[in-house]
């Protein structure tokens, strides 16, 4: 059975990739409903490593999301993936799908939504540089301007927690 338990509470600074991976889920309206994207950071670089967009809000969608990630970076031992306590991540669906691949299993404090900084502030990002100015109004064109921004955020957009560099040129100098 799993544990809430925040393993990233008092946790040493990060010295490389691979050591902890964030996940969130957050909302993108698409014509008149809402469509969820799921998203996996790598917290150390903070480039985004897998995501999934869909209509529907689910454990598949966050998993998707985390097997992307497996699928281009290397599983470390002790790899924690970190997440807020919602149904998704707590499903035993995505729960298997972690402890199958050896990743360390952390959540945020119920309320704390800070414990997650990184995930909300790409939120932050990409909702305030690129949400707000569309209006989708298929699931089609909204993928492609989510996938045009995630490889805006990896590979141009610098940031000042990673000393002015873009995450995935910060990604290149860490491997």
């Amino acid at each position: 059975m799993w544990n809430s338990k925040n393993l990233l509470l008092n946790r040493e600074e990060l010295t490389s990739l691979n050591q902890v991976w964030v996940g969130d889920i957050t909302f993108i309206r698409v014509g008149k409903r809402w469509s969820y994207l799921s998203v996996v950071m790598d917290r150390y670089s903070r480039e985004i490593i897998g995501w999934s967009f869909d209509k529907n809000r689910s454990a598949e969608l966050v998993r998707e999301a985390l097997l992307m990630a497996v699928q281009s970076n290397p599983v470390e031992d002790g790899l924690i993936f970190h997440s807020d306590q919602g149904s998704e991540y707590a499903s035993r669906v995505y729960m298997e799908a972690l402890e199958d691949k050896g990743i360390q299993i952390s959540m945020s404090r119920k309320g704390h939504c800070w414990d997650n900084a990184h995930m909300e502030s790409f939120f932050q990002s990409l909702k305030t540089e690129m949400v707000y100015f569309n209006r989708f109004t298929t699931l089609e064109e909204a993928t492609a301007y989510i996938m045009d921004y995630i490889r805006f955020y990896n590979h141009e957009r610098l940031h000042s927690g990673i000393g002015y560099n873009s995450p995935s040129e910060y990604a290149r100098m860490a491997a």
